[in-house]
């Protein structure tokens, strides 16, 4: 088996593991609280990765961390928008395929600031995501009524704007690698997500340290699930393709609906199933890179 392939699954999997615990904290705690939380999880990795000999490399340190820095701000801000959502019995079968679908805003960005063309297959990704979110808006009634569309509920609303803060750290994660080696990224990305366990400190005063100790030690195990996959995803990218690790590590969506609705108890209707699949496959879709604009990544990380 492929190196990059054994990298990518495990990555996967600890995505899948991440999204199925998180609805565990999320009944006890704020997202505010599991953001803090999670950092004391994350930061042992990134002082791993000081280690690393690729930490200096870079062609512009400023930029290059001032991007990485957005991504970890920008990543802890979409993770409290999914525990928000979760919160306010968001399922999680239902919340982590319409986050997946972050790639949407890149490529809708994409000719405004890389100058792209937005290609054919990217096209019927979009419109399959438009589907995916009218389906997944979509409530059973009463027989008479028939199927009732809600725009939006809470929980729809937080996990819209994870959608498109995840998307917008796509930007910021790609335009960062230009500049820096993928190991100093992820170390100015965990500064990033700790620059804002302190502003939620100093803004969120619904802050309570009356933590349950289950969902206290899940919140700091997700930390460490998210360095670990971090982790992984970068060593799958340094033996793989990015064209191909890429939308293989976006399936891991699929594990958390055929896990969370049975353990979770999740009832998911015609409609929504749906949905669902079509949620799945536009993340897919959409993650789904052009080749040219590879060459340059994978060669250098070859």
């Amino acid at each position: 088996m492929p190196k990059w392939l054994i990298y990518s699954t495990v990555s996967m999997l600890i995505w899948a593991m991440w999204s199925l615990l998180s609805p565990i904290a999320s009944r006890d705690l704020s997202g505010s609280m599991i953001q803090i939380l999670s950092s004391a999880g994350l930061i042992p990795f990134a002082v791993l990765l000081l280690l690393s000999r690729n930490l200096k490399k870079g062609t512009h340190f400023g930029k290059g961390l001032l991007l990485a820095l957005a991504t970890g701000i920008g990543a802890g801000t979409g993770n409290i928008m999914v525990y928000n959502a979760l919160g306010n019995n968001g399922p999680a079968s239902l919340v982590f395929p319409i986050s997946g679908m972050a790639p949407l805003v890149p490529v809708l960005a994409a000719p405004f600031l890389f100058k792209e063309k937005i290609r054919g297959i990217q096209v019927f990704g979009i419109g399959v995501a438009l589907i995916a979110i009218l389906l997944l808006n979509t409530a059973p009634s009463s027989p008479s009524e028939g199927v009732v569309v809600s725009l939006f509920s809470r929980w729809m609303m937080y996990t819209l704007l994870s959608l498109v803060i995840f998307g917008i750290t796509f930007i910021t994660q790609k335009g960062a690698t230009y500049f820096i080696s993928d190991e100093l990224s992820v170390v100015a990305f965990t500064v990033g997500f700790v620059l804002l366990d302190f502003v939620l400190f100093l803004i969120d005063y619904s802050l309570s340290w009356n933590i349950p100790v289950t969902a206290g030690w899940v919140s700091v195990f997700i930390g460490v699930l998210m360095g670990g996959g971090s982790l992984t995803l970068f060593a799958a990218y340094r033996h793989g393709k990015a064209s191909i690790v890429t939308p293989y590590s976006q399936l891991f969506p699929v594990i958390t609906v055929l896990v969370a609705v049975p353990v979770y108890h999740e009832s998911i209707d015609v409609l929504r199933g749906i949905g669902i699949v079509a949620a799945l496959g536009a993340g897919v879709l959409l993650s789904i890179e052009k080749r040219d604009s590879l060459t340059i990544q994978e060669t250098a990380g070859a």
